[in-house]
């Protein structure tokens, strides 16, 4: 080691924070793509996608049928 001291850095709102709401969602979004796609088939991953992108029926799918999206 060098002995470098590095200046402190302060992350008041991290991303995910409220406040910081517009740029955490995008983030989480291809975040939960990436992991779809390690999983899942191509159809079945637009399948829960496209679902879960429609608040309306998101909201409306029986719990056990949202469930049964994820079994491989």
């Amino acid at each position: 080691m060098s002995g470098e001291k590095l200046p402190a850095l302060v992350v008041e709102y991290p991303v995910g924070h409220s406040r910081r709401r517009k740029e955490g969602v995008p983030l989480l979004e291809d975040k939960f793509r990436t992991n779809l796609a390690h999983h899942f088939p191509v159809k079945q991953k637009k399948a829960i996608i496209d679902l879960c992108l429609n608040q309306k029926r998101l909201e409306e799918t029986p719990v056990n049928e949202f469930v049964d999206m994820f079994v491989i």
